[in-house]
């Protein structure tokens, strides 16, 4: 064995083998960067069909008797976008101007309300309170700071953002 000089290191060719690789076999080819960048992508998983996004926008349920508005989903919309329904429906009474409650699984707003606006609602506050600004995910906690700022952090790249409370 003879001694290339370098730290730690013991060469047995007569080409330098720093420490930590692994020496080839004598005689074994390497495969060019064509055929890895094959092998890589055999070896990536099927794309799946559809349209690529995990997170589905949810619907409000709207029932209208008399003059209250019933939104009959409203507690499974909550838990899917992971904000409290009291928060949910603070800002949905806050811009329709009315009040409100929620009775179990179910909000009742005092007054005659299309589904279609608090639908238009929904993705608003869905857009600015649940997606993340810097990557797009929709994996974000909504917690409030002292103060009474709210701070959106997303689980996904880790980014805290400041939010404008309501």
């Amino acid at each position: 064995m003879r001694t290339c000089g370098a730290k730690q290191c013991i060469c047995t060719r007569s080409t330098h083998i720093p420490p930590g690789v692994v020496s080839r076999v004598e005689g074994e080819k390497f495969p060019s960067y064509e055929e890895l960048l094959e092998r890589a992508f055999r070896l990536l998983p099927e794309r799946r069909v559809g349209s690529g996004e995990r997170f589905m926008m949810p619907k409000f349920e709207v029932n209208i008797a008399g003059k209250k508005t019933f939104i009959t989903n409203f507690g499974q919309v909550s838990d899917l976008l992971g904000r409290s329904p009291e928060l949910l429906l603070r800002y949905l009474l806050k811009e329709v101007a009315l009040p409100g409650t929620t009775d179990g699984h179910v909000a009742v707003i005092q007054g005659e309300v299309k589904g279609q606006l608090l639908n238009k609602l929904l993705e608003r506050f869905v857009r600015e309170y649940v997606i993340c600004p810097v990557c797009g995910s929709p994996d974000t906690k909504l917690e409030k700071e002292r103060r009474g700022v709210f701070m959106l952090k997303c689980l996904a790249c880790g980014a805290v953002t400041p939010m404008k409370a309501f």
